[in-house]
């Protein structure tokens, strides 16, 4: 299944086609979600950016645009505050789990 996490979501626009005032939106989200649709609209990002990660060899830069950061270092900067750690570490990472378990 395809995600095109590029696009722009404008929050006001959702409200507004759900016929609710924006404030009452994003609270509603947020009590339904436990996040800000923004917040939740950024971990699918970097959900996907995981999955990308984990999958494929697609360079930083190509996973950072793929997933609808403006760049590489937005997306280094949104995924480190996310997970911990650093997209290149977490890639390295999964290479050398992938490693250990053909080994064994």
């Amino acid at each position: 299944m395809g995600r095109d996490l590029s696009i722009v979501v404008s929050i006001k626009e959702i409200a507004f086609l759900c016929h609710l005032s924006l404030s009452y939106f994003v609270r509603a989200f947020s009590n339904t979600i436990g996040l800000t649709p923004y917040a939740w609209f950024m971990r699918q990002r970097i959900d996907h950016a995981e999955e990308l990660l984990e999958s494929s060899d697609m360079s930083l830069a190509h996973v950072a645009l793929e997933c609808g950061f403006s760049d590489q270092a937005h997306f280094t900067k949104a995924f480190a505050r996310a997970t911990g750690m650093t997209p290149a570490r977490r890639r390295r990472e999964v290479v050398r789990l992938s490693e250990h378990e053909r080994t064994i």
